[in-house]
């Protein structure tokens, strides 16, 4: 059944409108006629079963037949953050990201990011990040939209790790593994991860990081691209929390 996100507000009551690409998508891709079913949510956790009633390439209408808690969202939180990478790099990472359950994306600059801007000059690229998102939820059946948080130096993330979980994949930690990071952590709701850029983090950055409460965990002893650390990690941990479970 064909999912679709739309704002709160256009959800009222019993009804629910679609318009712009999603009455588009719906009338002339999909070819969908009054009283065939599609599911819609807003991307806050709770899915609607509608009966479409209107069918126009600007405005389709339906009526709210059933409504539950969509099942499709990790009840881990895995919010990443990554340095920000050259090129398509950061696009895979934030399509991929999205399809294994990460729940929001947290991008930075850091000592070795290959193009460096000040913070404000990629609220451009933010929007278009938003964009690839979105689309990767909807195709991956996702029960919310991960946000895409605005640019910040890497300086400035110990306020927003205090308290929460960290782990930092690095090169050079060579004796803690995420398994074994794992095995005194029980059930937990929120867990973040620190992602570097192609170059790594350097040395400086990451007793920093440590000072911060973060943990240094290997992923082993190949050296993976900046682009797939990230998603690979999210999949290792939804996995050790159950959140991998059909």
């Amino acid at each position: 059944m064909p999912r679709f996100f739309v704002e709160k507000e256009a959800v009222r009551g019993e009804a629910v409108s679609l318009e712009g690409e999603n009455a588009y998508h719906i009338t002339k891709a999909l070819r969908m006629r009054p009283g065939e079913l599609i599911e819609v949510t807003s991307g806050e956790g709770d899915l609607f079963k509608v009966r479409l009633t209107k069918t126009t390439a600007q405005l389709v209408e339906g009526e709210i037949v059933g409504q539950e808690q969509d099942q499709a969202e990790p009840k881990t939180r895995i919010r990443l953050f990554q340095s920000i990478l050259k090129g398509e790099k950061m696009d895979w990472v934030l399509q991929k990201g999205t399809e294994i359950g990460v729940y929001s994306f947290h991008p930075f600059v850091s000592e070795r990011t290959v193009v460096r801007k000040d913070v404000s000059a990629y609220e451009q690229k933010r929007t278009r990040w938003a964009r690839i998102v979105l689309e990767a939820a909807k195709q991956s059946g996702r029960g919310l939209i991960p946000s895409v948080e605005p640019v910040r130096e890497v300086e400035t993330l110990g306020a927003t790790l205090q308290g929460v979980t960290t782990f930092v994949a690095w090169e050079g930690e060579k004796t803690t593994s995420l398994k074994k990071a794992l095995q005194s952590l029980g059930k937990i709701e929120e867990v973040a991860v620190l992602i570097g850029p192609e170059g790594g983090f350097s040395a400086t950055e990451v007793a920093q990081f440590a000072a911060w409460g973060v943990q240094r965990i290997s992923l082993g002893p190949r050296i993976l691209r900046a682009e797939t650390v990230g998603p690979v990690l999210a999949a290792l941990l939804l996995y050790h929390f159950d959140d991998l479970e059909p």
